[in-house]
């Protein structure tokens, strides 16, 4: 049902596009030149038009709000738009850029998890950031004795791209060789 009405309201809105081609290319005289496709190509042009001004108007400041106020609307409705939104706005180089941390493993009962450092006081005991894989995004926050972790040779970026491969790639170890 709704990509039938997104199919309809596409649909009316190319047939707007279309009637407003045909006015300029009548005011222009190409609809001598190519006919009822000289239409179709000025209704192109003049959504590339609207696109590109769309775009100028969006980085004035009151624009601007509308396009935030817009966005939260649509956070609203739809379920995950936030994470699309990032994940897109990352992939085109406009959103936040990653933080990179040092890395570690940390000793929890009789397993050493990879982990990112997040931070170290003066007597070593560190704060650190248990990753859960594949997401790397949610995990557990731990206060580390300074003999219970390890720092790695890696850095966050290079462990976020083992955990979205659910580990592989990182190396296996020997405890006793970290001791």
């Amino acid at each position: 049902m709704p990509v039938l009405i997104s199919l309809v309201v596409i649909s009316k809105f190319w047939n707007k596009l279309l009637i407003a081609g045909k006015r300029v290319s009548k005011l222009i005289r190409i609809d001598t030149l190519l006919g009822s496709s000289g239409d179709a190509i000025i209704a192109l042009l003049l959504f590339l038009l609207l696109c590109i001004l769309s775009g100028y108007l969006v980085k004035l400041s009151v624009f601007k709000r509308m396009s935030d106020w817009l966005d939260d609307k649509l956070a609203s409705f739809i379920p995950g738009y936030t994470d699309l939104r990032k994940q897109t706005e990352t992939k085109i180089g406009k959103g936040p850029q990653e933080q990179v941390f040092e890395t570690c493993l940390v000793q929890t009962q009789e397993q050493w998890k990879p982990a990112y450092l997040i931070d170290v006081a003066e007597n070593g005991d560190a704060v650190v950031f248990v990753p859960a894989a594949p997401t790397f995004n949610t995990g557990q926050v731990l206060m580390a004795p300074a003999n219970s972790y390890k720092k790695l040779n890696i850095d966050s970026a290079a462990l976020n791209a083992c955990l979205k491969k659910l580990g592989k790639g990182l190396k296996p170890f020997s405890v006793s060789a970290l001791q």
